[in-house]
């Protein structure tokens, strides 16, 4: 397994938790600009012994919401609309935003050996600032213990659903 060196929006770093499952977050963005550097991610919903693969992942699930917003401030096309709304038209005409899991880098460094690259999917920008919540994720053991049963709950008592990825994926 290649080390884990930078990470880019888009990414998908898979991980096992310790139910020994495989888990996945997505980078929503990140910030290399300013220090302290930080990575966030979105939070897909497998949990398989399998391993990941890119085309799995196109068919999965994130946490997020779908009502916080109606202002496109990040210039979203109108095809990558037509897509959002073509797969969640429950929520035209408000835009869909994750759920934010902050990683800082100086932490990330401490437990990159324990995440694989398995992709990069072209997603809209900054949909994690459409979102409502988030959190530090800045261990190994948060990351791992979140993702083992406590994730569904969370996310419920945080008034996240679950939307289709596909929905965020740039349209070409």
């Amino acid at each position: 397994m290649e080390k884990i060196k930078d990470i880019d929006r888009g990414n998908l770093l898979t991980f096992t938790n310790t139910d020994n499952k495989y888990n996945i977050i997505l980078c929503t963005s990140t910030n290399k600009t300013v220090s302290p550097h930080s990575y966030t991610f979105s939070l897909l919903d497998y949990n398989d012994i399998q391993k990941p693969t890119i085309e799995t992942v196109k068919n999965l699930d994130f946490f997020g919401v779908g009502n916080m917003t109606k202002t496109n401030l990040y210039n979203y096309s109108d095809q990558d609309l037509i897509n959002m709304w073509e797969y969640h038209p429950e929520i035209k005409p408000c835009l869909l935003g994750t759920y934010a899991l902050i990683i800082w880098r100086k932490d990330f460094m401490k437990f990159r050996d324990n995440l694989e690259f398995i992709g990069n999917l072209d997603i809209l920008i900054n949909l994690d600032k459409n979102g409502n919540g988030g959190v530090n994720a800045s261990s190994w053991d948060f990351l791992q213990k979140f993702f083992n049963g406590e994730i569904i709950t969370a996310m419920n008592e945080r008034n996240q659903e679950k939307f289709k990825l596909k929905a965020v994926i740039k349209s070409s």
